[in-house]
């Protein structure tokens, strides 16, 4: 029998991760690539012994431009208005319909309109591996599948200027409606210098969602092949040698760079159950450094938090490796949606020695760049998580 922990040695790692990059490539939001790789993942179960395997099939939008661009186009509507009355009462509407929308968006909120624009075929690969005795504690380990484009707006190129813009773009949405529905009730309302600042604005920010869009798909070797292969890694290992009383969900997610599309569906889908359900997320994971986070959000209007549990159970783990600290990271993943929707998460992620997530929606996330010790330390430290948390189970 096999040393379960070799499956997590980092040239283990790096043939997964290799698979995705190399063999299939940049794999976009409801692409033959993105199935490419469900399939690939679906191989792999099938070769460790995995026997508790299913696809979960959903439709979605194929890129996160078709929520904003509906989003951003209301808010050019309201920049053009006229001076009637009516005119500024719809520049109201759609101001603060725009301002909803987008901070949903940048929080992994899908606005109202996302079933009109769901015209793809995705999916999620689920594989569950059971305990040696009773299930007291059910864990739910998160990668998703597709890669993203490039993009120059998430990040911005300076990345610290990344949620004072987006902070700034949706409370100028706010302002706007509210100056708007002011001057409903005024006589003679005059256009000055806040309807220029705010068409500029708005303006500005469509002009640079289009030239987003215009940029290609990338390898996203970090971002996600890297938390992919460890999951990979940590199912045959668990295949292995199973825990206790824990019993281990893979979710391979689709869709996750057009809105996290893929959790949300599991989660709306199967509603496992939150008193003893723990999720986490493995996020860019290929990083020089590796830190479980302690807040997330890029815009100050969606930041959100890890759950406390959970939390100290990853103190606890990070006594016997020392190098993984809790750190605040400027990101948007699937713990998003997770908490949104009431559920224990914690996400896992990589940065580099200036503290930002390396490559990220970069055309220089490939297979060159990532680092098969960091997959390796990520895994290591997956695997005393679920260690930690199999052993308070086993003490209920």
């Amino acid at each position: 029998m096999s040393e379960p922990l070799s499956s997590l040695q980092p040239d283990r790692l790096m043939q997964h991760v290799q698979a995705l990059c190399k063999g299939i490539g940049a794999r976009p939001a409801c692409s033959p690539q993105e199935r490419r790789a469900a399939e690939y993942v679906q191989i792999v179960l099938r070769a460790i012994g995995v026997e508790h395997t299913a696809v979960q099939p959903f439709r979605s939008h194929t890129a996160l431009g078709a929520q904003v661009f509906p989003t951003l186009g209301s808010a050019a509507l309201a920049a053009l208005s006229g001076r009637k009355r009516a005119d500024r009462l719809r520049a109201a509407a759609l101001s603060a319909l725009s301002a909803f929308n987008l901070r949903g968006i940048l929080s992994a909120k899908p606005p109202f309109f996302q079933p009109l624009i769901a015209l793809g075929k995705s999916q999620n690969v689920i594989a569950t591996l059971p305990p040696r005795g009773d299930v007291k504690r059910q864990v739910y380990l998160v990668a998703h599948l597709d890669s993203g484009k490039q993009r120059f707006t998430l990040p911005t190129p300076a990345p610290e200027l990344l949620k004072p813009l987006t902070t700034l773009v949706i409370g100028a949405l706010f302002a706007n409606a509210l100056i708007q529905l002011r001057r409903v009730f005024l006589r003679r309302p005059r256009r000055g210098l806040w309807d220029a600042l705010f068409a500029a604005l708005t303006f500005g920010a469509l002009a640079a969602q289009i030239n987003d869009e215009r940029q290609p798909f990338i390898e996203g070797a970090n971002d996600n092949a890297s938390g992919v292969g460890v999951l990979l890694g940590l199912a045959e290992a668990l295949s292995l040698a199973p825990l206790a009383n824990t019993q281990v969900t893979f979710l391979f997610t689709g869709c996750a760079e057009a809105g996290c599309i893929g959790i949300a569906r599991y989660l709306e889908q199967f509603q496992p159950p939150r008193f003893n359900s723990y999720f986490i997320v493995f996020e860019m994971v290929s990083g020089s450094n590796l830190c479980y986070v302690i807040k997330h959000g890029v815009t100050a209007f969606g930041e959100y938090a890890p759950d406390p549990e959970l939390l100290s159970v990853a103190r606890r783990a990070a006594v016997q490796h020392p190098q993984v600290a809790g750190r605040e990271v400027l990101s948007l993943d699937e713990l998003a949606v997770i908490a949104r929707m009431g559920y224990r998460g914690l996400a896992l992620t990589g940065y580099d020695q200036e503290g930002r997530l390396p490559d990220w929606h970069r055309a220089s996330d490939t297979l060159q760049r990532v680092q098969a010790g960091a997959l390796s330390r990520a895994a290591h430290f997956g695997y005393a998580l679920l260690q930690e948390i199999d052993r308070s189970a086993q003490a209920d």
